[in-house]
């Protein structure tokens, strides 16, 4: 919810509370009718209701985001970390074009490669705890195209 539109459910609340004060008021000074009674207290109840749902419903949000954050950070380095990590391979690549041996720089491209799939390994361990179902069907996915690999 966009900061401007805070302030709505806190006055929403705050409308309901000062109806609910203002018939208790005016009950203390004279009878109300049935239907000044019945207006007042659906009044307070229906802004009530709206400013709550709306109240929590930014709470919600705001808790959704501060649970989100820890977990995109630790998905943001392991960002950062496959991307320093092919960075590597693009910079042996460019060295095996010089006088080196093939051997070492396939030893050298299989380590970095090793080095990426543990940290995606890492990465996707960290969504589990998210989005745990989506995490295994990828996995899965992930398994049958590597099986599909080894086969051709």
């Amino acid at each position: 919810m966009p900061k401007q539109e805070k302030w709505i459910p806190r006055l929403l609340i705050f409308v309901a509370f000062a109806v609910a004060g203002f018939s208790i008021y005016i009950a203390t000074q004279r009878t109300l009718t049935s239907l000044e009674n019945t207006l007042l207290q659906a009044f307070s109840l229906i802004s009530g209701l709206i400013g709550s749902f709306y109240f929590g419903k930014q709470s919600a949000v705001d808790a959704a985001r501060d649970i989100i954050k820890a977990h995109a950070r630790s998905a943001f380095r392991r960002l950062i970390s496959l991307y320093e990590s092919l960075s590597r391979v693009g910079v042996e690549i460019e060295n095996s074009k010089s006088n080196q041996s093939e051997l070492v720089t396939i030893a050298k491209l299989e380590a970095i490669v090793i080095e990426q799939i543990a940290t995606a390994d890492d990465a996707l361990e960290d969504w589990r705890d998210i989005v745990p179902d989506e995490v295994e069907e990828l996995r899965k996915k992930l398994t049958t195209r590597r099986d599909r690999g080894a086969c051709q």
